[in-house]
């Protein structure tokens, strides 16, 4: 028997952990960092539990290898709505609505069928108030074109029994040859990616023509949609506001991850100059010695080709220039960089 078996997108559960991880890494850091109590500490535990939750979401649409929904000749089943197999001959019609950029089809059923699970009064007038029914197929986690879908399922309802298989037939063989851009698309959007954080790494004017831009685009994709929100408009809107988005977190990781390994190696550099001091009496001309006594990581040792030292008699100064090209001098009393 021929059948249309529609699995989650596992792109989708990767997306959902790219998006999330930089989050829950951040809100770690914090806790980690700041005292108990504080404004700081109480909201890296709200950014590791809120976007905590995305990751075992995340690897679970990653690895989620049941199929969504199972089309056939008999009828159309989606295991997330708990109804079971619903009979084409039980189906009046079918439309696509989109709800917050979410691709729906609606499902109209005669008075026969029988709902397995009770709706609830909220849910049935929220239905009405956005134009959908009972029973709708979300196909949110799914990569297929939501009106192809539409009219594939309409043209089964309005077929007899032995014209259904042919239908089914035909739809699976046209999806098979459609080309799957998927991965290319997402290393392009990579790419774009790293030249955006790059960017924004090099002087705050990029970064600012970065910011100014993702909100340009997020307006765009706000306010103008398009035709069933395929406009070429929208598509590229949404995608610079998503890339923006990411630029964004991903340096904030990046000054974190900063500051968190520059901190670390001044309180070596320095521990290592007072040792340096109580051996021979005097501070070091230099540290270099120093710096080949550190087993440094590629990470540290750009960190450390940042640092200035400065001996002038009896004291010693440490600078370093951040990310942002400013310069910060270490704290002997604090251990940090000020």
């Amino acid at each position: 028997m021929a059948e249309i078996k529609l699995y989650k997108s596992s792109w989708k559960g990767a997306r959902l952990i790219a998006l999330s991880l930089p989050f829950v890494i951040i809100g770690i850091w914090m806790i980690l960092e700041e005292q108990i109590g504080t404004f700081d500490y109480i909201m890296g535990w709200l950014c590791v539990s809120f976007f905590g939750l995305g990751i075992p979401l995340g690897f679970f649409v990653l690895f989620d290898k049941r199929p969504q929904i199972i089309i056939n000749e008999n009828g159309i089943s989606d295991r997330t709505l708990k109804q079971g197999e619903i009979k084409w001959e039980q189906i009046i019609e079918t439309y696509p609505i989109d709800i917050h950029n979410q691709k729906i089809i609606s499902i109209v059923v005669c008075e026969t069928f029988e709902f397995k699970k009770k709706q609830y009064k909220w849910a049935e007038k929220l239905n009405e108030f956005v134009g959908s029914q009972k029973l709708n197929l979300n196909l949110s986690q799914i990569k297929i074109d939501e009106i192809e879908l539409t009219e594939l399922l309409n043209k089964i309802i309005n077929s007899e029994k032995n014209e259904r298989q042919n239908h089914i037939r035909v739809f699976s063989s046209n999806q098979k040859t459609i080309p799957n851009f998927e991965l290319q698309n997402y290393l392009v959007y990579f790419i774009i990616l790293i030249v955006l954080v790059l960017a924004s790494l090099s002087n705050f004017k990029a970064f600012m023509t970065i910011i100014i831009l993702m909100g340009i685009a997020a307006i765009i994709a706000r306010w103008h949609r398009g035709t069933n929100n395929k406009s070429i408009l929208y598509k590229y809107a949404r995608i610079m506001t998503f890339l923006g988005f990411i630029n964004i977190v991903v340096l904030l990781l990046v000054f974190k991850i900063y500051d968190f390994t520059s901190n670390k190696i001044g309180i070596e550099i320095h521990n290592e100059i007072e040792t340096y001091k109580s051996k021979f009496g005097n501070y070091p001309n230099d540290i270099k010695n120093i710096r080949e006594k550190l087993n440094l990581n590629l990470i540290q040792n750009y960190i450390v080709d940042k640092i200035e030292y400065e001996k002038n008699g009896n004291e010693y100064k440490l600078k370093l220039e951040t990310l942002n090209h400013n310069q910060k001098e270490f704290d002997t009393e604090l251990n940090e960089w000020n």
